[in-house]
Parts: structure tokens; C-alpha cells; sequence
């Protein structure tokens, strides 16, 4: 293992030495939401009044190998954006163990006093929560707990679009296209974002998301932040092409909409919206299908549907992953109110382990698509 060193990064203008470094982490790690351009655009516009700022960064000489993008709230650290996607903690391949390591002597020293850490939406392969566990003083007076772990269904598309297409049942082929064709003789057409049209294209997935949520109960998205965020996103990454804002227009209509973003061989889609009128033909999943053949030609092998096992995602899918949400409490003088504070949630889990498979499938429904 290598000696490396670790230091808490307090300010957004100590981080810019390490911003090219740590997007590189995420590209290799494929997880684009990981990146430095998603997890600081959040803190710009939607961070909670007064967090603070506690990037955790590792270093072998002068070189960022490992990168836990946290801020503490009180005496709670979670991670920067985690509340809208998967940000995980992010390391070169093969050091996982000692950048965890590193990272936990860090939490075990930072201010404020940790009295609980909070991984939402982290995977499994690696499992943070259980390394830093492990390493925080060794493991010693550490207690941490999964909350809750969800379904990633993952497209597959490393021998082309064409060949994960022709796997498909013949109803779904049959139905995409009779779908497909009825759009495309009523004028339809398919177009992705760009410097120009992405203010617009940002805010009418946004009018189409919040009116299509509005009728499950509405959208977990917050009202205020959202927008500007997602064009510093754009802004950051439209370039490149790993910000996608895919729409689908209509008699100069935006009809559906999907938002993707993309790092290294892999694209994940965040979220959808669709104009109800038009449910007959199923606008969302043209967009899926149509983003699909898009991340195929540009060489991607993978698209993550997100987490939440919602039956369309699985219409698609070939494979599947999880993403947990775990807490870590170290046992000091915090440590009996923070298990109180948890109690609920235990609650609430053995709850949702006493309903119906039926039941499930609709509270799945009910969650980010």
C-alpha cells in the first residue's frame, strides 16, 4: 500500500488546484455524478444554510489519488449533491483500502466533531461505509448501519445498440416502433442540447418533470436552486458531451424530456418528463431508447437507469447493481442521541419489510424516474 497524505479542504478556492485531478477520478471510476462539476454546482445554489465545506482530499506526493466529497451540518457530514444522485468517494483503481484509511483518521480528527456521517446512495463495489468503518480507529467504538440499499437496473450496450436491441422481445421491437413511427409522421423529432438552447431546454425538462411528478405526489426536486444548478452542469460539461438534455418536440413543443450526464464508458440517466398528452405513445421511453443508440455511437458501454426499481427500467435493463445508503456514528457523548434520532428509521424499514410485493411495486413507482 502506498504512504499517502490527507488534508481537509474548507474553501471552493483551496479546491481549484485539485478540481482537472478529481474530474479525472470520476471519468476513471465511471461515475458521473461523482464529478467535481455535479457535486459543487449543488454547493453553489443548494446547499443547506450553514454547512460547511469538508472535502476530504488524498494525495501520493502531489498527486490526487482519493477524494471524499463531504460537508458537515452540525455534527452530521453527508455528501456534497447526494441528496439528488449517487456521489461517491472516489480513489485511483487498486488503493481503495488505504485511501479509506487516510480519509477515516482525517474524520476521526476533523472539526466539527463528526457524531454521524451519512453515504447516501453509495455502491457496493467499493463499499465505503464498511472501509471507512473499519479503518476509522480501527474499527474500534464505530457503529454503522445500512439504511436502506436500491435496485440500479444497467443497460448493457458493450456489443452496440443494434445487438442489445435485437435481444429485446419481439412486442417491445414491435411496440417501440409502431410508437416511434407514429411520432414521426405527426412531426416529432429528436434533438440534444446545446450552448445555445440549453436555458431552454433546462427549463422546459423541468416544467415537464414537475408536471408529470405532480400527479404521484409531486417531485423531490427543490424549487428554488435546481435550475441554475443544472445549467452550471451544462455549462461545465455540455462541451464534452457529458451533459445530455435529450428532448423530444412536437409542432415546436417540447413533448419529453431526459437529462443525462456521462464519464468515462459509462452514462446515467438522471431524470425524465413527459408531456401526458401524448402517454399513448410512450414518449419517455423513445427518449431512453433514443439516448441508448446515442451512447452507443459515442463508444459508452453502459447506461445506468438510476436507482428504484421502476418497471420500465427493467423493460430495458440487462443487468442490475445497488446503491446503499449507510451511517456511520463513532460512540462518544453524541452517540446515544444519534441512535435515537435513528430509531424511526428502523421503524419505518421493518414497516416497509411487512408489505406487499404489490405495495412495494407502487411506492417504487412513486420514486425517482
Amino acid at each position: 500500500m502506498p504512504r499517502l497524505s490527507a488534508r481537509v479542504v474548507q474553501s471552493l478556492g483551496e479546491l481549484v488546484p485539485y478540481r482537472a485531478q478529481w474530474d479525472e477520478l470520476a471519468v476513471e471510476a465511471r461515475r458521473p455524478f461523482s464529478a467535481p462539476a455535479w457535486a459543487l454546482a449543488w454547493w453553489d445554489h443548494l446547499r443547506p444554510e450553514g454547512a460547511r465545506l469538508r472535502v476530504l482530499a488524498v494525495e501520493d506526493d502531489e498527486r490526487l489519488v482519493g477524494v471524499v466529497p463531504l460537508y458537515a451540518s452540525g455534527g452530521s457530514y453527508r455528501p456534497l449533491g447526494g441528496e439528488l444522485a449517487p456521489v461517491e468517494p472516489l480513489t485511483r483503481a487498486g488503493i481503495e483500502e488505504a485511501v479509506a484509511d487516510a480519509a477515516a483518521s482525517l474524520l476521526a480528527e476533523i472539526e466539527p466533531r463528526p457524531a454521524i456521517v451519512e453515504l447516501e446512495q453509495h455502491g457496493s463495489a467499493p463499499d465505503w461505509a464498511a472501509m471507512l468503518s473499519r479503518a476509522w480507529e480501527a474499527g474500534r467504538g464505530v457503529w454503522c448501519q445500512v439504511e436502506s440499499e436500491l435496485p440500479v437496473p444497467c443497460v448493457d450496450l458493450g456489443d452496440g445498440f443494434e445487438e442489445w436491441i435485437g435481444k429485446k422481445s419481439s412486442s417491445f421491437r414491435r411496440d417501440l416502433r409502431r410508437n416511434r413511427r407514429k411520432l414521426e409522421d405527426a412531426g416529432a423529432s429528436f434533438r440534444f442540447a446545446t450552448e445555445e438552447s440549453v436555458e431552454r431546454d433546462v427549463g422546459e425538462f423541468l416544467r415537464l418533470h414537475r408536471m408529470r411528478l405532480g400527479e404521484l405526489g409531486g417531485t423531490s426536486l427543490p424549487d428554488e436552486g435546481i435550475e441554475p444548478m443544472l445549467l452550471d452542469v451544462a455549462a461545465d460539461l455540455l462541451p464534452a458531451g457529458r451533459c445530455r438534455v435529450l428532448s423530444l418536440e412536437l409542432d415546436g413543443k417540447t413533448i419529453a424530456s431526459q437529462l443525462l450526464l456521462a464519464a468515462g464508458r459509462e452514462v446515467s440517466a438522471w431524470n425524465s418528463g413527459f408531456d401526458e398528452a401524448h402517454r399513448a405513445h410512450s414518449p419517455s421511453m423513445q427518449c431512453l431508447v433514443h439516448a441508448l443508440a446515442d451512447a452507443s455511437e459515442r463508444g459508452e458501454r453502459t447506461m445506468s437507469l438510476g436507482p428504484g426499481g421502476q418497471d420500465y427500467k427493467y423493460r430495458l435493463s440487462d443487468s442490475e447493481d445497488s446503491v446503499k445508503s449507510s451511517v456511520i456514528a463513532p460512540r462518544g457523548a453524541a452517540y446515544p442521541l444519534v441512535r435515537l434520532r435513528l430509531a424511526p428509521r428502523r421503524v419505518g424499514r421493518a414497516l416497509a419489510r411487512r408489505l406487499s410485493p404489490k405495495a412495494k411495486r407502487r411506492l417504487r413507482r412513486l420514486g425517482r424516474g
